[in-house]
């Protein structure tokens, strides 16, 4: 947890310190799934209102209401609803006993890679949505929801060759059907909040863009029409980073995959990022994973590289074996200056 004692509590999972080993961004493909009553049984049924750092979280209820705090409102669900929560909203929870569905997370930036080949739909997610999956009284076909969640369990819990592409495909079916579903919002101003959301996204996407040119941020801020002082203030408020944290975080995670997925020599790595050299790539990868990019290669090939992922919202790991219900991202690469790093740090 990252906090002040005047501030809302920021948490990478609910009840997990941030401190703690499991880095979610550290995490080359980072997806989790658990039950609701998982985590909101070890909390007496009740969440307190909190934020998480980068997450974007999906709550799915298939039995029993929930009680939701949404940064200044107050509304409940029931079944067959879905409820969209993205990065640095403030949220709680009180479930009732009798409590069943779904908590999925994963990291904003993977959001955005799922979505990448409709990258209009992502702006839809900036803001809360609640959706509604059920069939309208139709009971001859499974609910929408349902029908999508247990195929994503099922892929979750399996072992089946092609795992992780299942999972994105169906994660992409959900967060397409939310979308479609979502309505404008009725006030013709966004509020401050949204205001930050729709400036930080525009910041990751001139990240995807530009990140292996190592661009200052001084040229995004311009790009954005925000200063740079702002732009750390959105980072940290949204993402708990700092703006520069951002963008050398989207560099570790592209080296990161490079490293675990393919045989590409270190050199040709540091090369197709924008570093200068070998060298200077070297130095910065340790400093950020606490290890040289040869060992960090070594070890995630002596291990499958899906691991079982670590944990959700609403407080401890779970462990509980789960059944499903059953009811009813870069673009062409520009030359880079390499006589500017940019949000690199000096050598």
């Amino acid at each position: 947890m990252i906090a002040t004692r005047n501030s809302i509590p920021v948490y990478q999972l609910y009840g997990e310190d941030s401190q703690q080993d499991i880095d979610i961004r550290a995490e080359p493909e980072f997806f989790h799934l658990e039950s609701i009553p998982a985590r909101s049984r070890l909390h007496n049924m009740y969440i307190r209102p909190h934020r998480h750092a980068n997450l974007f979280q999906m709550l799915y209820i298939t039995r029993g209401t929930a009680d939701i705090t949404f940064d200044d409102r107050h509304f409940s669900l029931g079944p067959q609803n879905m409820l969209t929560i993205p990065p640095g909203t403030v949220h709680g929870f009180k479930f009732s006993n009798d409590i069943d569905g779904w908590v999925i997370s994963l990291t904003d930036h993977h959001v955005a890679a799922i979505l990448a080949p409709a990258p209009r739909l992502l702006s839809q997610l900036d803001t809360p949505r609640s959706v509604f999956f059920g069939t309208n009284g139709d009971d001859t076909t499974p609910a929408k929801g349902d029908f999508l969640m247990a195929q994503l369990v099922a892929e979750y819990d399996g072992h089946q060759a092609g795992r992780l592409f299942a999972l994105r495909q169906i994660m992409g079916l959900l967060l397409l059907h939310i979308c479609r579903q979502a309505q404008l919002p009725t006030q013709g101003r966004l509020s401050r909040q949204e205001q930050k959301r729709a400036k930080f996204r525009k910041f990751q996407t001139l990240i995807e863009r530009h990140y292996r040119q190592h661009k200052s941020l001084e040229s995004y801020a311009r790009d954005i029409g925000i200063t740079t002082t702002q732009l750390n203030r959105i980072a940290k408020d949204i993402y708990d980073m700092t703006a520069t944290d951002v963008v050398q975080s989207r560099l570790m995670l592209e080296a990161k995959r490079t490293l675990i997925y393919t045989d590409i020599a270190v050199q040709q790595i540091a090369d197709d990022l924008g570093f200068r050299d070998a060298g200077y790539f070297s130095r910065f990868f340790t400093k950020k994973a606490g290890t040289s990019p040869a060992r960090f290669r070594t070890g995630h090939r002596q291990q499958p590289p899906i691991a079982t992922p670590a944990t959700s919202d609403p407080a401890a790991p779970a462990t509980t074996t789960r059944t499903a219900p059953t009811t009813t991202k870069p673009p062409p690469r520009q030359s880079a200056d390499r006589s500017d790093t940019g949000c690199l740090p000096p050598e």
